[in-house]
């Protein structure tokens, strides 16, 4: 082989490994929550959760879509709706103080957590989650059909990455599917007053064919009684004892200038 012919394979090796290098650094994220716990896309983290409650205290529903096959659709005040989005009460603007409220740590780092609970037949329970997206506007009840204009973008998955849901794992609407923890730091700057839009996009790989999908604020829970009076018991203990401790020391003292005093 040739100086020159030993030159160009070379060059063509290379090209060939950074081609290559490139298809696998784009290369999809696909969390299976079917057969799989947990996962992470672009930063964030998904779970499944199993039987999240839902009652009044425990989530804040704030975005419902529905159709069948594709479905899609952001929370929004505005109308009339610019997708999938189901009319109602639960589906509407949300702020970043809302948000905000969701915050918990995992490990050093702060997540903001939302749920997502899906509704799908029995017989055919899978769902894919295609696209998520967050945007942050001074804007609210937006109603524009082009997402990308709805903000600031804070998250988004890339292409072809995706979530695999399966309805069956849980019992039915109302008990929850999935964790989505979005990290905080992709959220700086935003202002409290700021509205924050989640847009998602379902069932380009298992379609929908039931029910709404459904996202929702985790509310921080309050400690339980069983859980806060017996700390609190124990904090009054702790107090009772202190205080019976300086009680016989000021005696002692009292007692020993008294003998001093008589001596």
């Amino acid at each position: 082989m040739t100086r020159d012919n030993l030159k160009r394979s070379i060059a063509a090796a290379l090209v060939a490994a950074g081609v290559l290098f490139a298809a696998r650094s784009a290369q999809a994220t696909i969390v299976d929550l079917i057969n799989g716990d947990s996962g992470i896309i672009n930063g964030a983290q998904f779970d499944w959760t199993p039987e999240q409650p839902t009652g009044t205290g425990n989530i804040q529903p704030f975005l419902r879509v529905q159709a069948d096959g594709v479905e899609q659709g952001y929370n929004t005040s505005g109308a009339p709706v610019p997708f999938d989005d189901k009319v109602g009460a639960w589906t509407h603007d949300m702020t970043f103080t809302d948000l905000r409220s969701t915050t918990v740590m995992v490990g050093n780092t702060s997540f903001f957590k939302v749920l997502l609970d899906i509704i799908q037949t029995s017989n055919s329970p899978l769902l894919s989650l295609d696209q998520l997206q967050f945007y942050t506007s001074p804007t609210g009840s937006q109603t524009t059909k082009d997402v990308s204009s709805l903000g600031i973008l804070r998250y988004s998955f890339g292409p072809g990455d995706a979530v695999y849901l399966d309805a069956s794992r849980n019992h039915g609407s109302g008990s929850g599917d999935m964790f989505a923890y979005l990290p905080t730091s992709a959220f700086a700057g935003t202002s409290s007053s700021d509205f924050v839009y989640l847009y998602s996009h379902f069932g380009n790989t298992h379609p929908s064919n039931d029910g709404f999908e459904e996202w929702s604020l985790v509310v921080n829970p309050v400690p339980e009684a069983s859980t806060f009076f017996p700390v609190i018991g124990l904090i009054v203990a702790v107090v009772s004892t202190y205080e019976l401790r300086r009680r016989k020391v000021k005696q002692m003292a009292r007692e020993q200038s008294s003998s001093r005093v008589k001596s």
